[in-house]
């Protein structure tokens, strides 16, 4: 990412003092999201300097003179920015004599030309659904050299689940591109859609056990003799041959819908285990995954048959499937077909959250990813934040770990990081663990103590040091203690706060409340910070 840096003499004035000469030109072909791009910079260009920018089609205008382009406009065409070359999240923030152009691809760079501007160059920050920060600026400046062009390093960025119900305006406004099952609407762009039955464990949404088990118990995985619902037996043809069907059914129908809607239709479609143990111990299936010396051979196996059987029909679709639990070791000769996606599940496999993906701790979980990453074009990561069982989300010191994780995956050129991130109110640090991972999913190259010195300064005000000073307390606390952290923790795995660490961050709590006592903003935003100290 760039730095943005204020020349000592600004040379192009888009507000003086409660008046401006500059509006705000819409593309005339600008589509729904584009549009929403103009109504956000008119929207916070007023809160930010008090002045109402007037916004109007570039149909209309005489001189292209101190004027705002928002979108593919004529004007940013013939300064020579190819925007039909861009790609669909790929922006551009430029000033050209006296006029500034925000544009980029469809469906997305021009909301992100907006952002970067109000966020990167104004100083607006989207903290949660619910606060922000708007400076008061009514004299605004800006440099009149400015030219910047970038876009997301991962393509595919996902927190399950966001708070706030918004149509996706939060999530777009600090970019990511899908937000867990809540939709982001055309206005903000879209997301990168899954289509039915769900994102994630349909073997049991495919195949319902209370309509087919009665019939067709074969199609059930047999377990200790005995078939279970808990899984389907994958190497039954007739069941093959119905889940094709309903596979199709649910792509031919995401597909008419869309084309009624006007959207673009899902090209993702998920076929995984359910959440649960009882893999398919009948003959046929054990033969599959013996031979393959792991569980995930039989998964891809029938993965891979319906992946084959949709490509020529609907060639852009993907089926993604998951590397978890017991199916994490890949397979010893199947490959996923070009046409499948891998989501490889961060949970077991020897993690330990608190240190590095690079640090010897995470060396089977790395090594995993490597055995993945050599036999598929298309790798996903499925990462935790949260923990859970009978001590979840505890004060747990990782989020200073996600810039090396996130780099990783870039440098493997993995698809993404969908981040399971749940727990709204008692979760850890939820405001800022959510907002610096959003960050880092766009670019995890930015610096980690950058983005926490951006966050508690603006959201805890004077009480920002001393939650920086519990985290960094929290954080030597459980390198002392050889904490190993992943998302099922054990009560002796948080063993690093024990009786003087509490006592200790107890205090620096007590100081953060005190120096914001007289705010009730702040103050509320620290006490919602200590939840899980409390806890």
């Amino acid at each position: 990412m760039p730095s943005y840096i204020e020349s000592k003499e600004p040379q192009i004035t888009l507000a003086d003092g409660g008046s401006t000469e500059y509006s705000i030109v819409l593309a005339a072909n600008a589509t729904n999201s584009e549009r929403t791009a103009a109504r956000e910079l008119v929207e916070y260009l007023w809160k930010v300097t008090g002045v109402a920018f007037e916004m109007v089609n570039e149909s209309s205008i005489v001189k292209p003179e101190k004027k705002i382009f928002v979108g593919p406009t004529e004007y940013a065409v013939a300064n020579g920015i190819r925007i039909d070359e861009l790609d669909e999240e790929e922006w551009i923030i430029r000033t050209t004599e006296s006029n500034l152009i925000l544009t980029g691809g469809r469906p997305r760079g021009t909301l992100y030309a907006v952002y970067h501007f109000l966020e990167d160059i104004i100083g607006v920050h989207w903290w949660n659904p619910f606060e922000e920060h708007v400076p008061n600026k009514p004299y605004l400046y800006i440099c009149n050299n400015l030219d910047f062009q970038d876009k997301p390093v991962l393509s595919y960025r996902d927190i399950y689940t966001l708070y706030g119900d918004d149509n996706g305006r939060f999530a777009t406004r600090n970019r990511l591109n899908r937000q867990g099952d809540a939709r982001i609407s055309s206005e903000y762009g879209g997301y990168e859609m899954y289509g039915p039955p769900y994102h994630v464990h349909t073997f049991n949404r495919y195949i319902i056990a209370e309509e087919h088990f009665e019939d067709n118990p074969e199609w059930f995985a047999l377990v200790n003799g005995k078939r279970e619902v808990w899984q389907l037996c994958l190497t039954n043809e007739d069941l093959k041959s119905y889940f094709l069907g309903e596979l199709k059914k649910n792509i031919q129908q995401s597909k008419e819908n869309a084309e009624r809607a006007g959207y673009p239709m899902p090209y993702i479609f998920n076929v995984s285990q359910n959440d649960s143990s009882g893999a398919c111990e009948c003959v046929n299936c054990r033969a599959v995954v013996e031979a393959e010396e792991a569980e995930s051979g039989l998964i891809l196996s029938f993965v891979n048959y319906l992946a084959e059987h949709i490509e020529d029909e609907y060639p852009n679709v993907y089926i993604d499937t998951l590397a978890y639990s017991w199916s994490m070791q890949p397979p010893k000769t199947i490959k996923p077909r070009d046409n499948v996606i891998i989501r490889l599940c961060n949970g077991r496999g020897g993690s330990n959250r608190q240190k590095p993906l690079t640090h010897p701790d995470n060396s089977e979980f790395r090594g995993l990813l490597d055995k993945w990453k050599s036999i598929t074009k298309n790798l996903a990561i499925w990462e935790y934040s949260a923990t859970y069982g009978d001590y979840a989300d505890l004060p747990n010191p990782i989020i200073q770990t996600y810039p090396d994780y996130f780099r990783y995956y870039v440098k493997n050129n993995l698809r993404g990081v969908f981040m399971e991130l749940q727990h709204s109110v008692i979760g850890d640090m939820r405001d800022l663990k959510v907002w610096i991972t959003m960050k880092l999913l766009e670019n995890p190259y930015l610096e980690y103590e950058s983005l926490l010195l951006t966050f508690t300064e603006g959201f805890y005000g004077a009480a920002g040091k001393y939650i920086r000073e519990y985290m960094k307390e929290l954080e030597e606390a459980a390198l002392a203690y050889g904490a190993k952290l992943h998302y099922f923790p054990t009560l002796e795995d948080h063993g690093y706060i024990d009786l003087d660490f509490a006592i200790k961050a107890i205090k620096i709590f007590e100081t953060a409340e005190e120096a914001v006592k007289n705010d009730s903003t702040l103050l509320r935003r620290v006490r919602h910070a200590r939840i899980s100290l409390d806890r």
